[in-house]
Order: structure tokens, then C-alpha cells, then sequence
């Protein structure tokens, strides 16, 4: 009976690797394809002007070189744009984290009215396009007199970013269960407390998806920042590929190049949180 059941095991084991390796073989060259545009705009920023000759099907610079990244340092503040976005990117992460968080637990556990209607509310103003939105916005931040500030496109996607917020993190917070708000009551903690010390900390997947969502968001928005900052010393990075656009697109490498910077500390985000990332879309409570 033994035998019997390892031989089932050993059989089942090899039609899970069999399935992987098909698997495998049919998603390898998938993301090769993806990764073929990302790759592209790498080989074209290390495409000097002096020699803008390719090899491999132009997937090669015949010679390759960082000419183009000292370029635009040297064309462009950048240090300055990248600390434009830094304020405006940061404190709207920790908002709307911090904001939606609390949302959240509100629409989880405590007990009052209109919760399902602020819930339809939240779900409804999540389908809103930024484009949609742009001119109303563009008249607030004037009546408010944040036109032209960099506070007046925190507070624009901190507010853009809650409803998401709010949702995944209440998703997070109906996975856990209800004895661990019952007994942290009877414990005496505070309703802050629980939120703060035990719901939280639990949340931590789902808190990682609302950060690189809404660093994604603050980070590579292009139209705001765009209708609503009009001092050259306040734009954020996203805007300076503008100086590098044309019709005859006389500086390809350095355009290429500035968007490789601009990629670099999403990129870095998402390394830094993928662990919790994966396990906070996947719905998991930790």
C-alpha cells in the first residue's frame, strides 16, 4: 500500500514538472517580446551621436557609451527635477497610505452608516481617467491658489489614490479575523491601537501594492504636472524628455536616455517591495 502511494506521488510529481516546463517554454518567449521595447530604449541611450551605427539587427550600438547620460546631466538641472518629484511623490505616498489605511478600518470593523454607499463611492471613483478630470482640477488648484505648487499636486494624488487605497487595504483587513478585533477589545486596547499596532502590521502585502501603485501614479503622471506647473524650477522629472521632442528628433540618445532615469527608481521600488508585492495581489495577510 506503501509502494502504491510513493509511485502516485513520484507520477504526480512529474506531470507537475512536465506541466512547468511547458509552461516554461510558452512564457519564455513571451517575455522576451516585453522585455524587447525595454531593451531597445536601453541600447538607444547608449547610442553615441558621434556614431550612431548598430549591429544585430539594430539591437546593438556598434559602439556603445554613456555619452548621452553625461549629456543630459550636463543640458538639464536634473538633481533639482529629481527632488521636485521626490516632494510631490513621498509625502502623496505616505497620505494616501496613511489616509486609505485608516479608511479602511473604518469600513472593516467599526460600525456605522453609509458604508456600503461610501463603498460604491470609492468603487465609483476609480474608473474616473485622469483626462476626464483635468480642467475641474486645473480650477480648483486656481481657486485655492495652489496653481503652480508643488502641495497642490500632492494633495491631487492623494486624493486620486485613496479610493484604491482604501479598497485593497479593506480587502486585507476582512481577511483577518474577527476573534483578533474581538480579543484585542476585551485585552483593553484602544480602537487606534488595534488599528495601529495589530491591523497594520497584519496588512503589510496589501500596504506594499498601494505604495507602488500610487508611487507609480505621483511618479510617472505626465498631464498634471503638465497643465498645472508653469516655473521651469518646480517641474518634476517626467517633463524633461519635453525639452528633447521635435519633429526631427535631432537627439534620440540623449530623449532615450532621460527616460532610462526617469525609469530608475520605480524600478528600484518595485525590487524593494516585490516580495510583498506578489503576496499582497495574490491577497494574502501577513
Amino acid at each position: 500500500m506503501a509502494k502504491n502511494n510513493t509511485s502516485s506521488v513520484v507520477q504526480m510529481k512529474r506531470r507537475k514538472d512536465k506541466t512547468k516546463n511547458w509552461m516554461h517554454s510558452f512564457l519564455l518567449p513571451l517575455a522576451a517580446i516585453w522585455m524587447l521595447p525595454i531593451f531597445l530604449v536601453l541600447s538607444i541611450s547608449l547610442l553615441p551621436a558621434s556614431n550612431p551605427k548598430t549591429t544585430a539587427l539594430g539591437l546593438f550600438p556598434e559602439s556603445a557609451s554613456f555619452s548621452n547620460y553625461i549629456l543630459i546631466w550636463k543640458q538639464n538641472p536634473l538633481f533639482g527635477h529629481l527632488i521636485n518629484s521626490l516632494l510631490i511623490t513621498v509625502p502623496s505616498v505616505i497620505l494616501t497610505v496613511l489616509v486609505g489605511s485608516m479608511m479602511a478600518f473604518a469600513l472593516a470593523r467599526l460600525q456605522m452608516r453609509g458604508k456600503k454607499l461610501m463603498f460604491g463611492v470609492l468603487v465609483g471613483a476609480m474608473v474616473l481617467p485622469m483626462a476626464s478630470i483635468i480642467v475641474a482640477t486645473y480650477k480648483i488648484l486656481q481657486y485655492l491658489n495652489l496653481y503652480n505648487s508643488l502641495v497642490g499636486l500632492v494633495l491631487v494624488y492623494t486624493a486620486l489614490g485613496i479610493p484604491f487605497a482604501t479598497i485593497m487595504i479593506r480587502n486585507a483587513f476582512m481577511a483577518i479575523p474577527d476573534d483578533t478585533y474581538e480579543a484585542a477589545l476585551i485585552d483593553g486596547a484602544s480602537k487606534w491601537r488595534i488599528y495601529w499596532s495589530i491591523y497594520l502590521p497584519l496588512a503589510r502585502p496589501s500596504l506594499a501594492v498601494v505604495i507602488v501603485w500610487q508611487s507609480m501614479m505621483s511618479w510617472n503622471d505626465f498631464l498634471l504636472p503638465l497643465v498645472s506647473i508653469a516655473d521651469n524650477a518646480l517641474k518634476p522629472l517626467v517633463l524633461v524628455p519635453l525639452a528633447y521632442r521635435g519633429i526631427y528628433l535631432s537627439q534620440p540618445g540623449g530623449l532615450f536616455a532621460i527616460l532610462v532615469v526617469v525609469s530608475i527608481p520605480m524600478v528600484v521600488i518595485f525590487l524593494l517591495v516585490q516580495k510583498n508585492l506578489v503576496n499582497g495581489l495574490s491577497g494574502a495577510v501577513k
